[in-house]
This record gives structure tokens, sequence and C-alpha cells, in this order.
């Protein structure tokens, strides 16, 4: 990797850090977004996105939800795809190296957010005496020092540390490399059972067999177990609507049954 690559890919692990308070939520942290930029660094932009959309399911699930810490997927990403690429291999490897690098930096995070902290005190301050530029100050300061440290330390292990990588990737027994293959599939699927906890109701499951059914089954004929799916789904929406409208006559019924006792 040249020093110019290494460069470009610390910058893209910076603006994932700091597009949420200066670009409005851009979504750049996004794995899918990530492994778009550092395929085209790399020169590979078929295989960045490849790796960044298993990343991205594999994330998919990882939201902070009020105090909680989220992973930074954002650096994570970066250099998971980033290792990949560079090694020739797949996203076994972006796992192997992004999900360590997604924890350590979500503590850089805190620590970052800790020292931070230090500045509301002066900035309180200022606010009481009316001199309002200061908030404007220290928010761009810290955006500018979260850039820095985290392109600095993305670089660092780019460039510094790509030969120590490409002989981690090249030393793994064949064991290891079948267990990361086999976790690159499975973590995709935890990934998207927990956004399904988030968001699913027992309205919708049907709904989401109709959807899942045909998008797994695209270029392929359609097994027995498949076609029991579908039905059993066209069966529940069926019910569901079925007895929804049954419960809303119930209730009519009664409503007016009420009505002609007032009356």
């Amino acid at each position: 990797m040249s020093l110019i690559q290494a460069l470009f890919i610390g910058c893209v692990a910076a603006l994932t850090k700091i597009e949420g308070g200066w670009l409005g939520e851009a979504k750049l942290r996004e794995p899918i977004v990530t492994g778009f930029l550092v395929g085209a660094i790399l020169g590979d932009i078929e295989k960045g996105l490849i790796i960044g959309a298993q990343l991205q399911l594999m994330w998919m699930g990882a939201v902070g939800i009020g105090p909680t810490a989220q992973l930074d997927i954002g650096t994570g990403g970066t250099i998971g795809a980033a290792a990949a690429i560079s090694t020739g291999t797949g996203a076994e490897t972006a796992i192997m190296f992004g999900v360590p690098v997604a924890i350590l930096m979500q503590f850089m995070a805190a620590l970052l957010m800790t020292f931070y902290s230090s500045f509301m005190a002066k900035v309180d301050k200022d606010i009481l005496i009316g001199k309002y530029s200061s908030i404007s100050f220290y928010h761009y300061l810290v955006g500018i020092c979260d850039f820095t440290m985290y392109a600095l330390l993305t670089f660092v292990a780019m460039y510094f540390g790509n030969d120590l990588i490409n002989a981690i990737v090249n030393g793994l027994p064949a064991w290891a490399n079948s267990g990361l293959t086999a976790v690159s599939v499975m973590l995709p699927c935890v990934g998207f059972a927990l956004l399904l906890n988030i968001i699913m109701e027992k309205d919708l499951v049907p709904y989401f067999i109709l959807g899942f059914i045909p998008a797994a089954f695209v270029g392929r004929d359609l097994s027995m177990i498949a076609i029991v799916a579908m039905a059993c789904a066209l069966a529940m929406i069926i019910f569901q609507l079925r007895t929804k409208g049954g419960l809303t006559q119930i209730k009519e019924a009664a409503t007016n049954s009420d009505d002609e006792w007032e009356d």
C-alpha cells in the first residue's frame, strides 16, 4: 500500500467520525459507503462494495440506543475493507480486523468524549458573559481534533502495519481460515436478526416471508419448503384480514346496540 493510499484511507476513517456533527448524518460511516471509497482508493471498487455490503449486513442491527455506546463501525469497516482488499482476501479478513478495531475505537471515542467534557465549563462561563462565539470555536476544535486523531491512527495502522497484516493473514492455518469463513457467513445473519428483533412485529411476519423467499431464490427454482412457506404466509395474511374485519363488525354492532339502548 502506497503512502498516498494510506493517507486517503485515513481521511475516509476520519470523515466517518465527524460526519454526524459536521455533515448532518450523511451516513459516510456505513460499511457499504466506506467499502466503496476504500475500493476506489485501492483500485478495486467491485470488491470494496462486496465486502462493504457483507459488513453492512453484519452491523445492521448494531444500533446505539440512549446512553449505550455504539461500535465504531466507520473506522472498523474502513480498516476491515482495506485489510481485505490489500491482502486479496474476502469478508473473513475484513471481519477479523474490522470487529476488534470497531471495539477499540469505541473505547477511544469514550476517552475523547471524557476529555472534551472539560470544555463545557469554559463554554458555560462564556455564555454567561455573552461570548457566544465560544460555542462555535469549541465545536470546530473538537471536530478538528477528532479528524486528526482518527486520520493519523488509521494512516499509521495501514501504512506501517501493512506488512504485519499480510503476515497475519498468510500465517493463518487452514482451520482458522475455515472458521473465519464460517463466521463471515453467520455474522450477517446475526446482524439482520438483531435488526428484526427491534422492528419486527407479529403482523409483519407473513410479509417478511413473502419478501424474503423470492429474494433468496433469485435465479433458482423454488423448493417445496419455499412454496409451503409462501402458502403459510398468504394464509396468515388472509386470517389477519378476516379476523380484523370480524372484530370491526363486532365493535360496530356493539356500538349500534348501545346507541339503540340509549334512545
